[in-house]
């Protein structure tokens, strides 16, 4: 019988600029002007003139929140009757009751503004065309270890994610292109769609025969890249209470974890999870009845 002894551990940052955020001060601006979490109309100047400059003074205002100023101007992301946010971010990773292969209906519009690489973004000609078309870009690296007593490559199997012991490794490096679609409102057929694009050791789990599969299935790289999600969306608020389509390539309906680090509640998988198919791809309906 092997014995396997495992330690692991994440650490994860959207687009890993961590060294933004190692200031607890506001940068000097924010004296100068106020606090947009008080006063939304200074969060522009706050930010200031160049990418680089809006980029880190964005990663330090939200440093100690929850979550980014809210904008007063900005229509309720849930309908009048549907019931509050169920969870809270943090603990957990999401804030609706996932129920897998569907854009939440009833709670999400368009945005394009509320991550630091759109703030970053928003004063000039891409960032203003962004915007318009309510297209959001935000990502992530996610980087990880493990101790083990195991020395082979692959040792740590069955174990998912971190199945090569003793190794420090990019688990993944994560964009994802997608404009949300507006389910909230009720009077007009919406769109949306994702492109999430992946790159590290994680794509062994992701991976689809024939979509690239060449880099596990024949040359069982460690590294490797994937499109766990390419898809489109289409809302239709007059059939009940709402109906989206979904077609492409999508991450799998069933269980709660997915590969997407920001959606897992720890690092490592269950077993059972490491089986799965992990991604379905063709035609998927989602219907609110009530």
């Amino acid at each position: 019988m092997r014995k396997v002894l495992l330690a692991g551990v994440s650490l994860g940052a959207v687009v890993a600029i961590d060294t933004a955020c190692a200031e607890e001060t506001p940068p000097s601006m924010a004296r100068t002007w106020c606090d947009p979490y008080k006063d939304y109309s200074c969060l522009d100047p706050y930010l200031g003139g160049d990418f680089f400059t809006r980029l880190i003074n964005y990663y330090r205002l939200e440093w100690g929140h929850d979550g980014p100023p809210a904008d007063p101007k900005a229509p309720p992301s849930r309908r009048e009757y549907w019931p509050a946010t169920p969870e809270t971010t943090p603990p957990m990773p999401f804030t609706e009751w996932p129920y897998g292969g569907t854009t939440p209906i009833g709670v999400t519009r368009p945005s394009s503004v509320d991550s630091p690489l759109m703030a970053a973004l928003g004063n000039t000609t891409a960032g203003q065309a962004l915007n318009d078309s309510h297209i959001q870009i935000y990502g992530w690296i996610d980087v990880g270890g493990n101790l083990s007593n195991n020395t082979v490559r692959g040792g740590n199997a069955p174990a998912a994610y971190d199945y090569n012991p003793n190794t420090v490794q990019l688990d993944q490096a994560v964009i994802y292109i997608e404009r949300l679609p507006d389910t909230v409102q009720k009077d007009h057929v919406d769109w949306g769609f994702r492109i999430a694009p992946i790159y590290g050791e994680n794509y062994r789990y992701t991976t689809a025969y024939g979509l690239w599969s060449y880099q596990l299935l024949n040359h069982n790289s460690n590294y490797g890249y994937d499109m766990p999600m390419a898809y489109g969306e289409v809302f239709i608020p007059q059939v009940m209470e709402g109906l989206m389509l979904r077609f492409g390539r999508f991450i799998s309906i069933p269980d709660i974890e997915a590969q997407l680090s920001p959606n897992n509640y720890m690092y490592t998988h269950s077993m059972t999870y490491t089986f799965d198919n992990y991604t379905n791809t063709g035609i998927q309906s989602t219907l609110a009845i009530t």
